[in-house]
């Protein structure tokens, strides 16, 4: 009676988890339904995100296709402009270096021209010159009449 009784409960004890198990495994059979259909609407709205971002792309492909066309042609004419500027900066310093040049010539050769003059006026008034003063070797000494 006592093995009766123990037979009767474990009986009952695996009717209760096979019913749990099946409550189990319908809920999961629920779950996976539901976590199929999530997955198939999260693909087919990927699908459609990845359309438009594709989309965007070559719409900022095709503007930074412009820009680069933009800035090739800035670069080109900054050249041009740099090339422009030097030409003219060479231009303007040519004239002015062989101006500056001429004008040291000239101011050396008044100074040289009033040197002289000067030195001819003192040889002429003072005489001779000085015993320690030094001689302009170009010049005739005076008294000698070549």
């Amino acid at each position: 009676m006592a093995s009766d009784a123990l037979d009767a409960a474990l009986a009952f004890f695996l009717v209760v988890v096979g019913i749990g198990l099946a409550l189990v495994f319908f809920r999961l059979g629920e779950l996976f339904a539901r976590l199929s259909q999530t997955i198939k609407r999260v693909t087919e709205e990927m699908i459609v995100m990845l359309s438009k971002a594709q989309t965007t792309m070559d719409g900022v492909n095709l503007e930074l296709a412009r820009v680069d066309e933009i800035m090739q042609s800035a670069v080109g004419a900054t050249k041009a402009a740099e090339r422009g500027a030097v030409a003219a900066s060479k231009a303007a310093s040519v004239p002015a270096k062989k101006l500056a040049g001429l004008a040291a010539g000239v101011k050396e050769a008044g100074a040289t021209i009033r040197a002289r003059m000067a030195s001819n006026r003192t040889a002429a008034s003072d005489g001779p010159p000085p015993a320690g003063a030094v001689q302009d070797p170009t010049a005739t000494p005076v008294g000698t009449g070549s």
